[in-house]
């Protein structure tokens, strides 16, 4: 009972979304993918200073085991964690090309799409 009460809220708070003119949704769409694209590059980031941070304390080791062994699990974890963002950024990318249609790479122009002089 209590999940129907949190589920009938939170819908009514939705239906004014749908109920808006016709553009409404692909801004929604756009507006989540533009978050979504924020969100990535920065755990992006996130990764790449891991990765770089480690590479530094590794370098700065100085031949010290247990500093080295740190530094290579910093390494470790920030290969595993830009492996993770790539595979999470392609499959946004493929969610929102083939459920909602949102061109996320350049189109390849055509024919017709060039000017005329």
């Amino acid at each position: 009972m209590k999940y129907v009460r949190i589920i009938t809220l939170a819908t009514s708070f939705l239906v004014p979304l749908l109920a808006t003119a016709q553009g409404a949704f692909e801004d929604v769409i756009e507006t989540l993918e533009d978050s979504i694209d924020i969100v990535i590059i920065f755990l992006f980031l996130v990764a790449t200073v891991v990765f770089l941070w480690g590479v530094v304390r590794y370098i700065s080791a100085g031949g010290d085991e247990e500093k080295t062994k740190e530094a290579r699990q910093m390494i470790i974890w920030g290969v595993i964690f830009l492996a993770v963002m790539v595979a999470v950024w392609g499959f946004v990318n493929i969610v929102l090309d083939f459920i909602f249609g949102v061109e996320t790479s350049p189109a390849i122009p055509g024919p017709g799409d060039v000017p005329k002089q």
